[in-house]
Order: C-alpha cells, then structure tokens, then sequence
C-alpha cells in the first residue's frame, strides 16, 4: 500500500512538471520573455534620509469631494498598506530587506518593494497649491488650505492634516446658449434640453427665447469649470453629427458672468458652429496583395435617388465584390454630414478582419447643383490583407469535464480565407489535438500520465453583417453599432481514460446572430444550436466510473435504481438536442484583467422542440417515445440505437461587478440565478443544460460538481460528484485581490486573494430525482454551501494563473456536526483566468 501511494504521488509530480514545462514552453512565459511593466518603484534620491516617515494623509472641511477625489490630486502619501490594514506596508518592508542583503538579490527586492515614503516639503507645498486651484476650480473662488505636520505617537514618524476651508460656492443662476440660429429648431431644442447645466431633480426648467437665444434657471448649479468643459465637448459632438464638420473647440466659447448678488453667476455658451454640410462624392480607393490582379474602377449606387454614385478604382485586387461596400458604408451622399457615421464606417471596416489599413479623409468643399448646401467629399482608402492564411500554433488548455479538472496542451493547424464570397465574409479551417491531465483523480488501477486525448475540428463562416433573413432586425432596432452573423460546424472524437469511456463522436451546428447596440451592450441569438452525441464505454468504465460517482455494494451512493439507470442513460447513451437562445450582455470589464467595470447577461433558452416535433408529428404521431431513431454508426456497447432528447425550457442571470478600492487593491462580487424546467415527457433537462454547483469557478470548499443541498446516501459520501444537477441555481461571491507584487523578474505581478463562496443546486418542481434534493423555500436557507479561502493569481500580460486554497464554513450535508476537528480539510483549485 505504502509503495503505490510513492507511486500515486511521484506520477502526480512528474506529471504537474510535465504539464508546466509544456505550458511554459506553448504560451511563453520564462522569466524575460515579456517586458517588464512600466511601474517601477524605486527611492527618491532628493529626500534626505534623516526626513520622517509619512505614515497617514488626512483631510479636514473637505466641503463637497470624497476623500478619494482629493487623494488623486496631491503627491505626498503613505506607504500602501495590504488591505489597507494600519501597519502593514509589505511592499516597504521588501524595500528594506533588499537594502539589508544587498547585491543583485537585494536589487530584484528593492524594484518590486516600495521606498519608505519620506516628507518632502517641496512635494508638499506643491500640493497646498494644486488643493487651492482644485477648489477655485469647482466654484470655491475664496477657498484656503494649509498643510500641518503632525507627529505620530513613533518617533521619526508623522501625518499630514490638509485642512480646508472651502467657503461658500459661486452658484449659477441661468445658462444661455447664444448662435443657435442656424440650427434647425428641433435640433436646437434638442441640443439645449440636454445641457450638462439642466436640473437633475424637480419640476424641469422652462425653456425661454426664440431664434438665436435660448436659457433656462439651472436650479442653483455650482460653478465647475470641469463640467463646463464637459459641456463644451457635447456640443460640439452634437454640432458635428448634425452637419457641422467644421466645428472645432473655438467654435463654443464659455462665458460667465458675475452677478451683483454674492456667490452668483449667470453662463453663456456661445456657439458659432459655420457653414453646415452634406456628405459629397465619395470615392473608394482598395489596394490588395495581388500582383497580377487587372486594376478596376467602377461605381457603385449606395440608394435609389442618391445624388452621386461612389468611384471605386481597385488595384492588385480581383476577389472583392462591390456589393459588400453597401453594407458597411454609414457615409451616404446627400445626407447631413455625422461624424458618428464616418466613424461608424471605419469601424465597420477594420471589424470585417479583411483590410490592413483603412483610412477616410474629408476633401475639399464644394457646392453641387444637386444639393441646397456645400458637400464635403471624402476619399476612403483601403488596403486588403492576403486572402489566404494558414498556421501551426501550440496553445494550452483547462478543461472541465463530467468529473473532472484537467490541464494539458495542443497542438493545432488553422487556415483562414478572409474574403471567402468576395463581401468580407471570413472562414476559417481548424484542427487540434491534445493532451490533458486530471488533478482530481484519486489513483487507481488505470492512473496514467495523461487522462484524456481529444482530436477535434470545426469550421467557421463569419459575415460582417446580419444575412439576408435576419436583415430587418437592424431597422428594428433602429440602427446597430455593429452586425455580424456566424455560421459553425465542429466535430470531436475524445478518449477519457480516467473515467473508462470515449466519446465517438459529437457534433454541433449553430447560426449566431450578433448584434451590437453600443460599445457595451450586445444581443446575441442562437437560432438554432444543434447538437448530436455519441458517447460509449471502455473497458474500465465501472471500477473508473460508475463504482465511484454511483457506489457498489449494500449503501451506494444513489440508492434509487431509477436514478441509477437515468444517471448511466445521461453519460452513455447518444444524444441529439436543439436550442434557441436569446442573450443580453452589457460589460465594460477587459476579460483577462478584471479589475474594474461590470459585466451582466440575462438569457433564456428553450431548447427538444425540433425532435419533439418530429417525434410527435411525423415518426411515431401515435406515441411519444422520447428519442429519435439512431443511425448504426451511433450503435454503442449495449445501448439501444436510439437518440434521446429532452424537451426543455431555461433562464440564467449573471452579474459581476469589479470596483477598484485603492491602487492594487480590487473588490469583485457576482451573483448568478439559474432556472431550468422540462416541457413535456420524461419531465428532466438534458443533463448539460442542468446546473451544478462546486468547484474552481463556483463555491471552492467544494470539488468539481460535488455541492448538493442533502446526502444520497451515507453522508460520509458526500463529496462523490453530484451526477444527477440540478434545476435551480443560485450563487453568490465576493472576492477581494490586492497586488502583493510587481514585476517579478520583470514579467509577472502576483496578486493575493480573499475569497467567500456561497450557493448550491437544487432539483425542480417536475424532476422525479429524490426529495433531499428539491427546492423547497423554507428550506433552501440553510441548503446553501458556503466556502472561503485564500488564493494566489500570477498575472502576466497575455495571462492569468489561479491557484486557490479554499474550507468549507457551511456544509449542508453535515449541518449537525460540520466539522469535528474545527475546520474541514482544504480543497486545491488550480486554473487559468480569474475565478470570476
């Protein structure tokens, strides 16, 4: 026993060193292979030694500003704090131990350490005076700071105490907005009512004047030359989308004007936006690769009645059809001239992926017979990228299966056309193979180096914009930000020999509509999602399978027989399913980072309807037998060739929210809810529309799918992964991550994590699985996981490694008597990204 447990343990180690060299060597990350941040730390050779310690900044009759606001604006500051816990400055004690050994180990402490953070007394009058102008600023015209040092209780050791005195603030009275006349009524109206100046709250403002004047009371405003900037900005975004392309920041002046009564004025802006312009000729010059290409100029006709056709000349291009220059074009002849359009036409251009270099210039006025107004021609120029590309790549992977956590890597071969059908339309050719290893298994008989081998291949259409079916929904919309719609096949044979079966086959289809309202907010629509599979079983499927996830013996793990044949029907029998889904997602997070912004999506999915409609309706009107007849290539090892669906119905919300508190320091939170239900016979969701709760990405006290609300059996088998899912989803984090080190050999920041998890899975009102695990509102309260740990994130610029220590505080299988020793045994997480 002792020999095969140094076995179990030396093949775990060689293969997490396997693992790592292999992933080191795909993705790049020996120590030098990036450059280093641009943060340094480093000492202030002009503070005398002999200065004291600044260990706190406070700020006294701040008025109005947060504290934070304030920070921002002076120099002089303490030491960082981890957590912000009194004392605690980690980064200036890595400073002094540096200082302490010296040499070139001394070095690598000091530049990822913090200097201790002397008074300098320049720096501080320096800061006296930017407080000053930052009040006269934001409407204090009277405000005075001074800055005390005050001794702290160690010797060498002070605080600096800004204190301030605001006085009162200039408020305004009315704002005028003068040279409006030229601008069309409606637009003038528009303009003013969505002044930065226009009252938040109560009755709304009456609008006075006519013509070339307009002003309203703005409420007692105060006076911030910041928003007065802001102020300018917006309308001169709003003179340049309404035709004004000459527009510039002289065109809107800013005027205040004091008045008689005390701490008041009154602000004109004056606008003087010249001659306004419709878009003129347009002409389209395309530069591509092809050397023996025959140059080409034709014209193209954007709309009927359109004043003037667009020129385009092509040279060392035959493939791009002009066709596709309509569907991405915002700029229009004769219409007003908008910047956002122009802009949106360049934009549209570089998201079809075809051009190197696009560029719109706005030429020469003139002034068309066609036209009541002068025209502004513009000239787009565009340089195609080679239509044909292939590459080799390498790429390493984290893969969560039915039980399992496994980490490996691939290798993979892509070709892309990038202008299959001559409009934009991309495709792209892929294949791969890897090679993965399980960080749950147990040990066992069948232990190898590796667990699992996958060979897969998938082919992708992508059209910049929405096809001709789908069309309309633009005009629904009123008009997208951007379109696309992809069409992909992908195919995958899979060998898992930790669990003792093999995937055969497994197919999926899916036409992806994605729309995009705005920068941060997207629909996508999957119409439909079609997926087939075919999944069979080895020669180790019971000892590696089944005696582990269902049990043997007088007390299994899932006593019910029934439950027992529906668990071996999920994850052994073909499979054949459909979905149609609806997603919205607003985000404004960098996926990798996830430092700050937020990310929420709500979707709704219902999926079984084609196969139920052909089961109904055309095989068997008669019955329903809930399966389709199979195909004998999808005859597996004593199962009916039969291909199972499950009608269904299924709604998810996702919130995430990420605040940075100080620098290096970030608060994340996320909520997720989750709701599947059956429609029609056998009344269960197809178990990978199910959800699970546990492991690395949901609460970390427990394994991969291991969290349930109640035991199946002995309670001593707790942690046996939750085959059976469930229907009901809910789920909570918070995690706060601080930097704890920058530029670690010059490449990597290492951030430490405080976590706390909470959540589990219950089954629906319909599902016949066993009644510990069904939701019932009484008693889902004291149901609920709850997890908490510690972990560690190495965070290079391209990516993020994860690793998390994590205790149950709550477990719902042992309520009576949780923990006997005080505290359960830890669980590891190891993955790539943030958790959430």
């Amino acid at each position: 026993m002792a020999r095969r447990t140094l076995q179990t343990i030396a093949l775990r180690a060689l293969r997490a060193l396997l693992l790592a060299l292999g992933a080191a060597l795909l993705v790049g990350t020996w120590p030098g292979a990036r450059p280093a941040h641009a943060h340094q730390a480093s000492a202030d050779t002009t503070v005398r030694a002999d200065e004291p310690l600044v260990t706190g900044v406070r700020f006294e009759g701040e008025g109005p500003f947060a504290r934070p606001v304030l920070t921002r604006r002076v120099r002089t500051a303490p030491n960082r704090r981890v957590l912000d816990i009194p004392g605690f400055t980690w980064w200036r004690w890595l400073y002094g131990l540096g200082d302490l050994v010296g040499g070139g180990v001394g070095g690598a402490l000091k530049s990822v350490g913090e200097a201790p953070a002397r008074l300098d007394r320049s720096v501080l009058r320096g800061d006296v005076s930017r407080l000053t102008d930052f009040y006269r600023q934001e409407g204090f015209r009277n405000a005075q700071v001074r800055a005390e040092v005050v001794p702290a209780e160690d010797a060498g050791e002070v605080r600096v105490v800004f204190r301030i005195q605001p006085g009162e603030a200039l408020q305004a009275r009315y704002a005028r907005y003068t040279g409006l006349g030229r601008l069309p009524p409606a637009q003038r109206r528009r303009i003013v009512r969505g002044s930065l100046l226009w009252p938040e709250e109560g009755p709304a403002p009456k609008l006075r004047g006519s013509g070339d004047t307009l002003r309203f009371r703005t409420a007692g405003q105060r006076y911030s030359e910041a928003r007065f900037l802001r102020e300018r900005s917006r309308l001169l975004d709003s003179l340049r989308d309404g035709g004004y392309a000459r527009a510039t920041r002289d065109s809107v002046r800013a005027l205040v004007f004091p008045q008689p009564a005390a701490d008041a004025f009154d602000i004109t802006f004056r606008v003087r936006p010249g001659p306004r312009y419709r878009v003129g000729d347009l002409s389209v010059r395309v530069n591509g690769p092809e050397k023996g290409a025959a140059p080409r100029t034709n014209t193209l006709v954007l709309r009927p009645g359109a004043p003037s056709p667009v020129t385009v000349q092509m040279q060392g291009e035959s493939k791009l059809d002009l066709r596709f220059l309509r569907r991405v074009l915002r700029l229009r002849p004769g219409r007003w001239y908008s910047r956002s359009d122009r802009r949106a036409t360049k934009r549209r251009l570089e998201a079809t992926g075809l051009f190197t270099f696009t560029d719109i210039t706005a030429q020469a006025p003139t002034r068309p017979d066609s036209l009541s107004a002068p025209a502004l021609p513009h000239r787009i120029t565009l340089r195609t990228r080679p239509r044909h590309r292939a590459k080799l790549e390498t790429f390493a992977l984290q893969r969560s299966g039915i039980v399992s956590n496994e980490l490996g890597f691939g290798l993979g071969a892509t070709y892309q056309n990038a202008n299959l059908l001559s409009r934009g339309e991309s495709f792209r050719a892929r294949v791969a193979s890897s090679l993965a290893s399980d960080f749950d298994t147990d040990g066992g008989a069948r232990e190898a180096l590796f667990s699992s081998a996958q060979l897969e291949g998938s082919l992708s259409l992508t059209y910049p914009y929405l096809i001709s079916a789908f069309g309309g929904l633009e005009a629904l919309y009123g008009g997208l930000y951007d379109a696309r719609t992809r069409l992909s096949l992908s195919l995958l044979t899979a060998r898992r020999e930790n669990l003792g079966f093999i995937i055969r086959g497994r197919g999926e289809a899916r036409l992806r509509l994605e729309m995009q309202h705005s920068p941060t907010l997207t629909s996508l629509v999957d119409v439909p999602d079609l997926s087939l599979s075919n999944p069979d079983t080895l020669a180790g499927f019971r000892p590696q399978f089944l005696n582990r996830v269902i049990g043997t013996g007088e007390d299994p793990i899932v006593r019910d027989p029934v439950q027992r044949a529906r668990i071996l029907e999920d994850y052994t029998a073909p499979q054949v399913g459909d979905a149609y889904r609806y997603t919205l997602r607003a985000s404004t997070i960098n996926p990798l980072r996830r430092a700050q912004g937020y990310r929420y999506e709500a979707a709704v999915e219902v999926g079984g309807l084609l196969p139920a409609m052909l089961d109904r309706l055309v095989l068997t009107p008669d019955t329903v037998e809930s399966s389709l007849p199979g195909l004998p290539s999808l005859r597996g090892s004593g199962v009916a060739n039969r291909l199972r669906y499950r009608p269904y119905v299924r709604l998810v919300g996702d919130a995430r929210r990420y605040r940075p508190l100080a620098p290096g320091t970030v608060l994340a939170g996320k909520l997720i809810t989750g709701v599947a239900h059956p429609i029609g016979r056998p009344g269960v969701v197809p178990f990978e529309q199910r959800f699970y709760a546990g492991g690395g990405s949901s609460v970390r006290g427990w394994g991969l799918r291991e969290l349930r609300p109640a035991p199946l059996g002995d309670p001593l088998t707790g942690d046996a992964p939750n085959l059976l899912g469930g229907d009901i989803k809910l789920e909570a984090a918070v995690e706060l991550r601080q930097t704890l080190l920058e530029n670690v050999l010059g490449t990597t920041n290492w951030i430490g994590a405080l976590f706390a998890d909470a959540g589990n899975a219950w089954i629906g009102p319909r599902n016949p699985g066993p009644d510990a695990l069904r939701f019932r509102a009484a008693d889902f309260l004291g149901q609920v996981g709850i997890g908490s740990g510690l972990g560690l994130r190495l965070d290079w610029d391209f990516l993020v490694v994860r690793l998390d220590m994590a205790f149950k505080a709550h477990d719902p299988l042992q309520a009576s008597n949780p923990f006997p020793n005080g505290l359960s045994e830890p669980r590891l997480h190891f993955g790539i990204g943030h958790a959430f």
